[in-house]
């Protein structure tokens, strides 16, 4: 029976950067938002990203980071 390290498990496991599931498409109209992750590591991590609207970022960021808190900053 094969054995993976964790380097390989956790490489498996990660969503793939595609248009529209962790970024906007390619010509779509976006803006920047600020977004607060929170649950990674113990302190929150700040991003900025390029989305549609607030609905969008959020979702960008969830695809990447689905057991994390996360806000958007105002």
């Amino acid at each position: 029976m094969p054995t993976h390290s964790f380097k390989d498990i956790e490489r498996m496991n990660l969503v793939l950067d595609k248009e529209g599931v962790t970024r906007p498409k390619r010509k779509a109209k976006t803006k920047k938002y600020r977004l607060r992750v929170v649950g990674i590591g113990i302190s929150p991590m700040i991003l900025s990203t390029n989305a549609e609207d607030e609905a969008s970022a959020i979702k960008y960021a969830k695809a990447r980071w689905a057991d994390c808190k996360i806000q958007i900053i105002r």
